[in-house]
Formats: structure tokens, C-alpha cells, sequence
């Protein structure tokens, strides 16, 4: 098959939708090599991974051909899917071309999360108006519809009435370097961390709810607190966060700490005795994998598609309550053999829910069938 993505995020943005989109086109890569791959972006900025593609025989990079490149995305770009012969065209970010209904490929768009439905208050109404007309677009003009998790489903279901039997669960796996079973292939621990410290990983924004893990360790007492890092990129919510830790004279155990290289990360997690997310919302909520994959006890929310991530072995708190996850993580620190059956099950629910040769075999398996129903038809 030749199968086509909207690359626009996996050529430029290094976190978030950019991580989903490199993992998912790596991981088909290497276990179905056997097929076409081509990656459609406006513009290249990360040039590193234009780099380790152009090696490869079956992989095919357009990019624009005109100086308005979001007019491409969104029209011109239909031009070159109908030259390359595509089978599949896969909008990886909620986002199909319009006006597409000549296109003879196959149409899937993956949908992450709806928050600017369930959570309007974090966005500008010019923003929110885009999004919708955006997101209406692809759910109804897609031949089928990848929801990353349960509650993005219901999310879908509820707010733009689609057709259950449209949309197919397929969860986002993490990048091939949280799976390998030796620690010490992974990168060394940076010096500056202690050797006993807590952990919340994410964007610095208000709907990570990161102010309230500050706060709760206003509840700890002194001599009970393990450091804590923050490890997320930001610009006003930063400060904020910071101007938040010197009012509350924590600046000597919460440490913000940005531009972490990627590959430091699997070795800051395995070190970390918990991770603190207490987010208000998450589509899918993959530091809450990472940890766990990294044999790390989880404290997140029990909301959205955080229960999904976490299973059964993690702990739930109201991410309103600062007393909760104050609680919450002075019930890990107190109880080490609860601490160490956390590490161990969180794992193996990880590794059965999101092995990424399972999730990829899934995603292959939804092109191939929704080819079938087109000769079908």
C-alpha cells in the first residue's frame, strides 16, 4: 500500500502530536517495511529527522510547492496525494484537506482529544470556533476515525453525534527507548539530581493543574518532603509556577527544569520514586506510560482518559484537592511495599496495554480493512 500522513507535526513540533506522529510512522516502518510511506508537511524544521528518513527507499518527503503553506495544507496539498496514488491518507492531528471528497484514497484522521469542547475556559473563543470547524470537517468526511483513547470516543460521541461503529480505539505508544528492559542502556542520570526525588512531567499550562502539587507540599512537613522537579517547557505559567515556589519558600525542594534532551528522560524517570500528575484533562496522558513503563508509582486523576493510562495499580486523587495529593504522596513515601508492587504492576499493565508492536499490528490492520470496504462499496 502506499499510505500518506499529515507530517506537519512530526517535522515540527518537538513534543506532543510531533512524538505521536515520529513514533507511529517509525513503528509502522520498521514492522511493515513492506509498504509505501509518504509524509506531507508545509515546511521542515526539524531537520534531524528529514535526515534519518531520507535513507530509507520507501519513505517520501513533499513538502510545499507555494509560499502560503497553510493554504497547501488545507487545499494544494490534494494535488500531490492524487499524484503519489495514495491508499491511505492518515491526518494525524485532527485534521483532514478540505473539500475532499475526490479523493480516491482512503480517508482516516486521528482525534487526541476534545478539549476545547470539555474545557472551553482554556481557550480563546476565535480558537475555539477554528477547532470545532476543523475537527467537524475531518470526523465527517473521514472514512474511519482513530480515537487514542476511550474517553476521546465518548468525547467524539457526544459533542458531534458520529457513529459509534466509525471510530476505533487505537491508545498512542511511547518511543522504542522506554521498552528496553536494561536501564543502563539508557543515558546517564544528570549529576544535579539527588539520589531520592519525586517527579511531574508536562507542559507548563494551566490545565496540568501543576500549582496544586506546589501547594500540596505546603501540607508536607519539612523534614518530610523529597525534592520535587518539574520537568516541562513554558513561558508565562513558568513564572508563575516559579513566583508560586518562592511565595511558599520551596525554592530549596521544587525545581523547575526545561529543555530536557529527550534521551535523558527514560533515566529521570527510573530514578524518580513517584510521578505526580494531577492534570484536569488528558486525551491519552503519556508521562502517566512513560512512568509506568519505567517501573515508577503513578499519582494522577481520576478524569478523562487518566484512568486508562494509569490502571489499576496507580493512585487516583481529586486534582482540586490539594490535600489529596498531599496524601497521596506521603502514602507512597510511608509504605515502600506498597511503593514496590506500584513499580512492579504498574509495569506489567503497561507493558500488556501498550506494547507497540500489539498497537502498531492494530493500526496496519485498520488500513487493510478499510481498503477491503472501498472495493467493497
Amino acid at each position: 500500500m502506499k499510505i500518506g500522513f499529515d507530517a506537519k507535526r512530526f517535522f515540527n513540533n518537538k513534543t506532543g502530536l510531533g512524538n505521536y506522529s515520529r513514533t507511529l510512522v517509525s513503528n509502522l516502518n520498521e514492522s511493515f517495511p513492506n509498504h509505501d510511506y509518504f509524509l506531507y508537511t508545509p515546511s521542515i524544521s526539524l531537520n534531524e529527522e528529514r535526515a534519518k528518513l531520507e535513507a530509507k527507499q520507501n519513505v517520501s518527503i513533499r513538502t510545499a510547492g507555494t509560499k502560503n503553506k497553510t493554504i497547501w495544507r488545507s487545499f494544494e496539498i490534494k494535488k500531490d496525494i492524487k499524484n503519489d496514488e495514495l491508499d491511505i491518507y492518515h491526518g494525524l492531528s485532527h485534521e483532514l484537506p478540505r473539500n475532499n471528497e475526490h479523493l480516491t484514497c482512503r480517508k482516516i484522521v486521528t482525534i487526541h482529544d476534545l478539549i476545547f469542547k470539555t474545557h472551553p475556559e482554556y481557550f480563546p473563543i476565535v480558537d475555539r470556533s477554528f477547532y470545532h470547524i476543523k475537527c467537524k470537517h475531518s470526523l465527517h468526511t473521514a472514512d474511519k476515525i482513530i480515537a487514542i483513547s476511550e474517553n476521546t470516543k465518548q468525547d467524539i460521541i457526544e459533542y458531534y453525534k458520529i457513529d459509534p461503529a466509525k471510530i476505533e480505539v487505537i491508545y498512542q505508544s511511547c518511543h522504542k527507548q522506554y521498552y528496553k528492559s536494561d536501564p543502563e542502556e539508557n543515558a546517564d542520570l544528570p549529576k544535579s539530581f539527588p539520589t531520592e526525588y519525586n517527579l511531574s512531567v508536562g507542559s507548563l499550562e494551566p490545565r496540568k493543574n501543576i500549582v496544586s502539587v506546589i501547594k500540596a507540599y505546603t501540607h508536607i512537613k519539612k523534614e518530610n518532603r523529597i525534592p520535587l522537579f518539574l520537568i516541562g517547557n513554558g513561558k508565562k505559567h513558568k513564572k508563575f509556577l516559579q513566583d508560586h515556589i518562592n511565595k511558599n519558600n520551596l525554592q530549596k525542594d521544587i525545581h523547575i527544569l526545561s529543555n530536557i534532551p529527550t534521551n535523558l528522560l527514560p533515566a529521570i524517570y527510573q530514578n524518580a520514586s513517584m510521578l505526580i500528575y494531577p492534570s484536569f484533562y488528558e486525551g491519552f496522558g503519556l508521562p502517566v506510560v512513560e512512568a509506568l513503563l519505567s517501573s515508577t508509582p503513578v499519582i494522577t486523576s481520576r478524569n478523562s482518559s487518566l484512568t486508562e493510562a494509569g490502571g489499576p495499580n496507580s493512585i487516583y486523587i481529586d486534582p482540586s484537592s490539594t490535600e489529596s495529593i498531599s496524601h497521596a504522596i506521603e502514602t507512597i513515601q510511608d509504605d515502600s511495599a506498597l511503593a514496590q508492587k506500584m513499580s512492579e504492576e504498574g509495569k506489567k499493565y503497561a507493558l500488556d496495554n501498550f506494547d507497540p508492536e500489539i498497537l502498531t499490528a492494530q493500526l496496519m490492520n485498520l488500513y487493510e480493512n478499510v481498503q477491503v470496504e472501498a472495493f467493497s462499496i
